[in-house]
């Protein structure tokens, strides 16, 4: 878990708590609220410039990143809070800038974002079918993965010449290769940027549940949407469906976290796995090992406590608007906040502090 030192001095929202939890004061982190005002093409505070439908949300130890699908472009923060400038995209649609600086490149409405150890950037270029990165030093723009064709091919073959149906998720392995949720294939698959292989690690391309506790390589994957990784599993929401799954990293079995299947906005204070979500698309896990959820369909945050078993509706206080993304920041002092796009407001808010 990386650790960003947070000074907190932003616009607040005060928020009202559900029954048992506290009144808090949330912040919004960045955004406007409003799609008309200016982007930052210049740095200026992160609340002065227009997040125009954020989704992704990423921590470094030096820095927030943002994508947002409206304007197609990848945001970068300062991690004070204090300076938000445009790092790649040019503002509209499109698939060019391979080879060339971020800030002329088009993408086409990237979701999920990811950085490694030494600040460069990967990006689910999800309507452009492919997987990009952005060079820390040189801000250069490369595919990685994908043709920029829809489809479903290559496995076992070139990533740069496999094929892909919208990926919208993407996590790092620690090792040299990144794990893709390739959402309308209804697979997970593997790429190893150092030997530019792909392959598929799970799904069957059909659009049903995994058995609980079955083999990753045999299970079917029900839309593959977001990605979260830790030293021993692999973190899986699936969209369609309604449910958040673990693969375990070591023996490869998969196993039902959270979720029914069905749609509904059920189960708070009980076994998670009794829960209904409808259209999860975000996950982050915090500092204690336990999970927030994204539950974009329902406009609401959840929250697996793993030593109660149980899951809680997180106390937002407002109306969120189809939340996509989540992130945790730990401080210096090991305390989380959570960090969540509030999409279709047009804005990035971040908790109190959680422990």
């Amino acid at each position: 878990m990386r650790t960003t030192y947070l000074l907190i001095a932003f616009q607040t929202v005060l928020l009202v708590g559900q029954p048992n939890h506290a009144t808090a004061k949330w912040t919004i982190f960045a955004g406007t609220e409003k799609t008309d005002s200016p982007s930052a093409e210049r740095p200026t505070h992160p609340t002065a410039g227009a997040l125009r439908n954020v989704y992704g949300i990423e921590v470094t130890p030096d820095a927030i990143f943002f994508s947002t699908v409206d304007d197609h472009s990848i945001w970068k923060c300062d991690r004070e809070g204090t300076s938000m400038i445009r790092y790649a995209g040019t503002g509209t649609a499109g698939h060019t800038g391979d080879g060339g600086p971020a800030l002329k490149a088009q993408f086409n409405k990237p979701h999920e974002i990811r950085a490694d150890d030494d600040g460069n950037l990967f990006v689910a270029d999800t309507f452009n079918h492919c997987v990009r990165r952005i060079d820390a030093a040189t801000q250069t723009v490369t595919t990685v993965a994908g043709t920029g064709q829809s489809g479903f091919a290559g496995d076992d073959g070139p990533a740069t010449k496999a094929m892909f149906d919208q990926p919208h998720s993407i996590v790092l392995d620690g090792m040299g290769g990144i794990y893709v949720a390739d959402t309308r294939n209804h697979r997970l698959r593997h790429v190893d940027l150092n030997h530019n292989l792909v392959r598929t690690v799970g799904g069957d391309g059909r659009g049903r549940l995994p058995e609980d506790g079955q083999s990753l390589k045999s299970a079917s994957l029900f839309g593959p949407r977001s990605l979260a990784i830790d030293g021993d599993s692999i973190w899986l929401v699936l969209r369609e469906g309604n449910s958040v799954w673990k693969i375990d990293r070591e023996s490869d079995r998969i196993t039902l976290v959270a979720g029914t299947g069905k749609q509904g906005h059920e189960g708070d204070g009980a076994d998670p796995r009794l829960a209904t979500f409808r259209g999860p698309k975000g996950i982050a896990v915090d500092s204690r090992g336990d999970l927030v959820i994204v539950d974009t369909e329902n406009h609401a945050l959840r929250y697996v406590d793993f030593a109660a078993n149980t899951i809680q509706t997180l106390p937002v206080g407002h109306p969120m608007k189809r939340p996509h993304g989540a992130a945790v920041l730990t401080d210096s002092k090991g305390i989380d906040h959570i960090l969540v796009s509030d999409s279709e407001n047009h804005r990035v808010l971040i908790s109190p502090p959680r422990n």
